[in-house]
Parts: structure tokens; C-alpha cells; sequence
């Protein structure tokens, strides 16, 4: 037995800045870290593994201070606008206007990857396995609660 001997273990995770508004506050930067393994498909975790995956507390960093974030209080997550290698893979792209509760309106390209049958707007909103949904405006990626959205308009 080794006494006075700390042993430390870390997990493999890549850092990303993202912009998160929370529910009646303004939006903050915040650093999230996702694993290098995805629960949900081959290869690392991306962010919509992490948002629509099973947990109900976000572990984030903001101003240096470690948070646990409820996901119930995420209105939007925001960063640079994922590469296009990633939206190549997609089967439908809509453009779509969403109002949020705050009459806040987000504007830009919906990304559908699923079969053409199930590739609309309705089928991205109504899938209760996702609590987030993703649009692309000109910049950025956001990646909006399904919570607060009032009102969606397909382009």
C-alpha cells in the first residue's frame, strides 16, 4: 500500500467555447467538453450527442467557475458554424424562420439527416427522442431547445 500518493485520473475530452443563454438571462460563454467516444454513434461525441443524449445536467464552465447546467434551462447553444465536410451528409436542408418564447427569431438552414419520409420540419419538432434541434445561420450553429420555441416558419 503507498501512502501520502494521489493518484489522478483523467478522462480524454475535447474543449469547445460555445455561447449558452439560459432562461431569463443573457447568453455567456461557456466551455463544454465532449467525450471522445459517442454513445450514440462511431466516433467522438458531437454536440447534438450531448444535448440530446440522457443527461439532465450539463457540466460547464463559465468565467473559470464549474457549473452543472439544467438542460431544461438552455433556450439556445451557439458556436462557429460546423464545417462543411459535416453538412454534406445531409439528405435535406430547410431554411426556416423559429420564434422563440422571448420573440427572440433565429433564421437560417434546418439540416435533416433522415430518411426522405420522415424529412420534415414536423418530424424534426415532434421527435421526442431530441430536445434540441439545429440550425445553421450564416456564422454560427445554435442548437435550440425545442422548449422554447413559439412558432416555426418553413422557407
Amino acid at each position: 500500500m503507498i501512502f501520502g500518493t494521489s493518484l489522478m485520473f483523467q478522462v480524454p475530452m475535447n474543449e469547445l467555447a460555445v455561447e449558452v443563454a439560459l432562461s431569463g438571462c443573457e447568453p455567456e460563454e461557456h466551455f463544454v467538453y465532449l467525450s471522445t467516444h459517442s454513445e450514440r454513434r462511431e466516433g467522438p461525441e458531437t454536440m447534438e450527442d450531448y444535448l440530446n443524449g440522457g443527461r439532465r445536467f450539463f457540466p460547464m464552465i463559465a468565467a473559470g467557475v464549474a457549473r452543472m447546467v439544467n438542460r431544461d434551462e438552455i433556450v439556445w447553444v451557439r458556436y462557429e458554424k460546423l464545417p462543411t465536410a459535416i453538412a454534406e451528409t445531409t439528405i435535406v436542408e430547410k431554411l426556416t424562420i423559429l420564434e422563440l418564447t422571448d420573440g427572440t427569431r433565429i433564421e437560417g438552414i434546418v439540416p435533416i439527416d433522415r430518411p426522405r419520409e420522415f424529412s420534415r420540419i414536423s418530424d424534426v419538432l415532434n421527435d421526442l427522442s431530441e430536445f434540441f434541434m439545429r440550425i445553421d445561420d450564416e456564422a454560427d450553429t445554435y442548437y435550440v431547445n425545442k422548449k422554447f420555441i413559439r412558432l416555426v416558419i418553413p422557407r
